[in-house]
């Protein structure tokens, strides 16, 4: 059985290397095509040419423009550091860890508005958007769920706020939609938006506020 040369081993990494720089400029071109006119569908045609590729490049990497939707809105997620709001959450005193998970995501939320928010916009006329803001979503009902199971368990919810009802609210609160009402609806700054954000918290789930 031959070896691998040492030539043969840099022709992989050098394919596979440009296999991932292509996928990243075609993943970049749709991000700035999206942001450009958040409310128009932006047609694989327009970003394979603004990405100097083939269609059947795009349809290579990504399988379809559901694909690549949902692959922009993971590059957002990872791109942003999104797993931070989960690992603030983790922390042992419940109101604390909500506290710092809604600056995190505030923060989060306002370097990557422009791109959530056309996926955003798009899902509700655009098949393959949805997917990607499903992606968005993806875990967060479940993890607000838990989050609010946990208040009820360390006799944070008021008596007559169920389990259920809390999970409501939290899931209102720490979407993107909410954020984005009042980022740029209201042109509130993120700390602001956070502090309306904590104020409704308290007043609606938390007792003795």
């Amino acid at each position: 059985m031959k070896k691998s040369t040492p030539k043969r081993s840099y022709q992989q990494k050098a394919r596979a290397e440009s296999a991932a720089e292509t996928r990243r400029r075609i993943i970049d071109v749709t991000r700035d095509l999206l942001t450009r006119a958040p409310l128009e569908s932006v047609s694989l045609p327009a970003i394979a040419a603004e990405a100097e590729v083939a269609r059947s490049t795009v349809y290579a990497i990504f399988g379809s423009r559901e694909g690549l939707m949902v692959a922009v809105a993971e590059d957002l997620l990872e791109r942003g550091g999104f797993a931070r709001i989960g690992q603030a959450l983790r922390g042992p005193d419940v109101v604390r860890a909500f506290e710092i998970s809604i600056d995190v995501a505030m923060e989060l939320y306002s370097q990557e508005h422009e791109v959530s928010w056309a996926l955003l916009s798009l899902a509700a006329v655009d098949r393959d958007a949805s997917s990607a803001a499903a992606r968005l979503n993806f875990g967060r009902r479940e993890g607000m769920r838990k989050l609010a199971q946990r208040m009820h368990d360390q006799g944070v919810l008021r008596d007559d706020v169920t389990v259920d009802e809390a999970a409501d609210v939290l899931w209102l609160i720490t979407s993107f939609e909410t954020f984005g009402q009042l980022y740029m609806s209201r042109s509130l700054t993120p700390k602001q938006v956070g502090d309306r954000l904590m104020a409704i918290t308290r007043r609606t789930l938390y007792r003795n506020q």
